[in-house]
C-alpha cells in the first residue's frame, strides 16, 4: 500500500475517544491526483447507513477526485509502563518523571509530526506477568503506538515478546541483562541502556590489575538480570586467575540478606559482588556494613544509580560500579546533558538518575526516528533506527542495525562519603570511562537472531 499524504496513519478509533487510530481497520482509496492512498472511512463496525455514505464518498473520490478525508490524529499515546510500587519504585518513578518530562517539552513544540503524545501509564510492580496484561490494555485499549519502561530484564524480556507479537515498537529503558538484545533480542524492540557484559568489561579492564587474583563471592539476584551479570564477570576475571568462592542466589524483593552475608564473613573474600539492584541492593549493601564486609571486603555492584547510592549513604563510599550515565559527570561536559539536567532539576528539585536519563532520551530517539521516516509504520521506523548515529547526552553513540543495541560510553565509578558530596545524589567519582564498542557484545559471538519483521 503506497504512503497516504497523512503518512500511513491507522484506523480511527471512535469508541476509544479523541482521534486514535487503528491499522487494521482502515478503508483506504486512491486519490488520482496524488496517486496514492489515503483513508476516508474507518469507523470499525458501520451501521448500514454509515456503509454507504462511506461506499459513496469513496467511489466520489475516485470519479471526480474530490476527497473528504478524516482529519490527521491528534494525539499519539505511548505506553509508559514503569515499577511504581515494590523494589524497583524509585527507579520507575524517576523514569515517569523524565518520560514526563520529555513529552512536555516535545508537545510543547508542536508534538510528532503535528500530533500531540498522550499517556497510558501501567504500574509493572517489577512482575512480568502485570508488565505484559499492562503492555497489552495500552496497545490493545489505548491504542499504543509505542511501549516504553521498565526496570528490570525479566519484564523487559517478557514485554519485548508481546510487542513483538503485537507488531509494536518497544523501547526499552532500564534493563541492564544481555537477554534484551542478545538471547531474547526482536526485531521491534532497541534497547539503549548498557548491558551486563558491556559493565562486566568495562569493570574488568579497570579493576583486574588490582583485583584480578583474589577470592570472589558473589550475592546474586535469582532472575534474568542477576544471572547474565554473574555468567559475565566470572567469564571474564575468572580466566585472569580470579576464584570464585560462592554464588548465594537471593529472591527479587529479599530484605534480610543475613543468610548470605554470613556465609560471606566466614568466607574471608577478597571481593565481595553484590549483584542486586534498588531497594535490594540499598538492603543487601548497609547489611554488609553491620558484618563488617565494607571493610574487610572490596564490594563491586555491577550497576547503581543514584538511589541506590543515597539509600546506603556512607556505606556505599568505596563500593566500586558502573554506569551508563551520571549527572554530575556528563553535564559538566555536554551542553545537552546540562540542559536536560537543569531543566529535570527545575521541574522536580532533584538531579535525574540514569534511568531517568535514558528514559528522556529513548522519548526523544523514538520522536526523531518516527519524523526521519515520515511515517508511523513501525518497519519505516525500523528502518531508520538501524544504524543511525547520534549525539545526545553524552558523546557520539548508535543504534546497531543487527540486535538493536545501543552503543555508547560506560562508566566505572567509585563511591565517596555522605560529607565528599555536593548534594546526597553525587555520590561517586569517576574511575574510567570506556568506550562502547571495546566492550560490546561483537555480532561473532552473539546469540541474537533477530526477524525479519
Amino acid at each position: 500500500m503506497a504512503e497516504g499524504p497523512l503518512g500511513d496513519l491507522p484506523g480511527f478509533r471512535p469508541e476509544l475517544g479523541g482521534n486514535r487510530f487503528d491499522p487494521n481497520n482502515a478503508i483506504f482509496v486512491l486519490d488520482p491526483i496524488r496517486d496514492k492512498e489515503i483513508p476516508v472511512n474507518v469507523r470499525l463496525k458501520p451501521t448500514r447507513g454509515q456503509f454507504i455514505v462511506g461506499g459513496l464518498a469513496a467511489s466520489a473520490a475516485v470519479k471526480f477526485a474530490s476527497i473528504n478525508v478524516i482529519a490527521a490524529p491528534k494525539t499519539l499515546v505511548v505506553g509508559l509502563n514503569v515499577p511504581q510500587t515494590g523494589p524497583y519504585s524509585d527507579q520507575g518513578q524517576d523514569q515517569l518523571r523524565a518520560y514526563r518530562l520529555a513529552i512536555a517539552e516535545i508537545n510543547a513544540k508542536g508534538g510528532v509530526m503535528g500530533m500531540q503524545i498522550e499517556e497510558s501509564v501501567g504500574d509493572d510492580q517489577t512482575k512480568a506477568p502485570v508488565a505484559v496484561e499492562n503492555a497489552r490494555r495500552m496497545i490493545e485499549r489505548d491504542g499504543a503506538v509505542m511501549i516504553t519502561g521498565g526496570s528490570s530484564t525479566g519484564t523487559a524480556i517478557a514485554v519485548s515478546g508481546l510487542c513483538q507479537e503485537k507488531k509494536t515498537i518497544f523501547m526499552a529503558t532500564l534493563t541492564h541483562g544481555d537477554e534484551t538484545t542478545d538471547l531474547n533480542c526482536h526485531y521491534h524492540t532497541f534497547r539503549r541502556y548498557n548491558n551486563a557484559h558491556m559493565s562486566a568489561q568495562a569493570l574488568a579492564k579497570t579493576l583486574l590489575a588490582k583485583y584480578g587474583t583474589g577470592r570472589w563471592f558473589h550475592i546474586t539476584a535469582d532472575y534474568a538480570w542477576g544471572h547474565s551479570v554473574f555468567d559475565n564477570l566470572t567469564s571474564v576475571v575468572e580466566p585472569k586467575g580470579a576464584k570464585t568462592i560462592a554464588n548465594v542466589l537471593m529472591p527479587l524483593g529479599t530484605t534480610d540478606f543475613s543468610s548470605a552475608l554470613s556465609q560471606a564473613q566466614a568466607a574471608k573474600p577478597d571481593v565481595l559482588v553484590i549483584t542486586e539492584f534498588g531497594k535490594d541492593m540499598v538492603n543487601a549493601l548497609n547489611q554488609s556494613a553491620q558484618f563488617g564486609l565494607t571493610k574487610s571486603a572490596k564490594i563491586l555492584v555491577p550497576l547503581a544509580d543514584e538511589y541506590m547510592a543515597k539509600g546506603a549513604g556512607d556505606n556505599f563510599d568505596n563500593v566500586v560500579t558502573t554506569a551508563p550515565f551520571y549527572y554530575k559527570y556528563q553535564s559538566d561536559k555536554y551542553p545537552e546533558a546540562k540542559r536536560f539536567v537543569d531543566a529535570f532539576v527545575k521541574k522536580y528539585n532533584s538531579p535525574p538518575s540514569n534511568g531517568a536519563e535514558c528514559a528522556y532520551v529513548d522519548m526523544y530517539q523514538w520522536k526523531g526516528g518516527i519524523e526521519r521516516a515520515g511515517s508511523l509504520d513501525p518497519k519505516a521506523f525500523i528502518e531508520k533506527m538501524e544504524g543511525f548515529h547520534f549525539t545526545a547526552t553524552k558523546g557520539p553513540e548508535y543504534w546497531r542495525a543487527w540486535d538493536h543495541q545501543g552503543i555508547n560510553t560506560v562508566m566505572v565509578l567509585e563511591g565517596v562519603p555522605v560529607a565528599g558530596r555536593d548534594d546526597p545524589f553525587a555520590f561517586a567519582k569517576v574511575l574510567e570511562v570506556h568506550d562502547g564498542d571495546a566492550v560490546a557484545i561483537q555480532q561473532s559471538t552473539s546469540k541474537c537472531k533477530i526477524e525479519d519483521s
